[in-house]
Formats: structure tokens, sequence, C-alpha cells
């Protein structure tokens, strides 16, 4: 593969960089692990998400179930999300502008 073809994904290593730094950071606050993290951020989703654990020794099983117990506070929650939001881009919105003028020439 060309390296240009490869620019195309830096976005999304960018953004995977900052989930993880967000993660990282509300496990050192809450003295989690980043799997508890991650866990316990998916029952905070307005759509229910459902993980699926692949945990190949009891303690990582453990560790995983663990996320159970961990409440995330709403700062938390919000630094979570905010990391992990997609970035649309440039066109990625109609202007009104142009649905006006699109519309302005239109008869019925």
């Amino acid at each position: 593969m060309s390296s240009d073809t490869m620019k195309q994904f830096l976005p999304e290593q960018k953004r995977a960089a900052r989930i993880v730094a967000a993660v990282k950071t509300v496990s050192d606050e809450t003295g989690r692990s980043l799997a508890q993290v991650a866990l316990a951020w998916l029952r905070y989703r307005p759509v229910p998400v459902i993980p699926i654990i692949g945990a190949r020794k009891l303690s990582q099983l453990q560790d995983n179930l663990a996320s159970f117990d961990l409440t995330l506070s709403a700062d938390q929650l919000k630094r979570l999300d905010e990391a992990s939001r997609i970035e649309l881009g440039f066109g990625s919105m109609p202007r009104l502008v142009d649905l006006r003028e699109a519309n302005s020439g239109a008869r019925c």
C-alpha cells in the first residue's frame, strides 16, 4: 500500500489515540483497569451495546466482570464521549444557502 493510501486512515488513528488516552486518564482516576473502564463506559451508551468478552484466563474474566462495580461520573463520561466523537469533516452538512438557491427556480 502506498503512503498516500494510508493517509486516509490517519484521522481514525488520531481518534483511537484520543480514546485510549481518555480511557487511561479515567483508569488512573478510578484505580481500575483500562478494560474495566471501557466496559463500564459501554453501559452508559444511549444505544445498547453488548460486548464480546474474549478472556483467555480466569483473571481476565474476573477483571472484566469487575466493571459492573464501576460507576463513572458525568465528567468522566463527558470526556470519554468527547474523545470518541467522530468528526464529520468539510462538506458533511448541506448549507442552507445552497438549498435556497436550488429551490428558488423550482416551480410546482
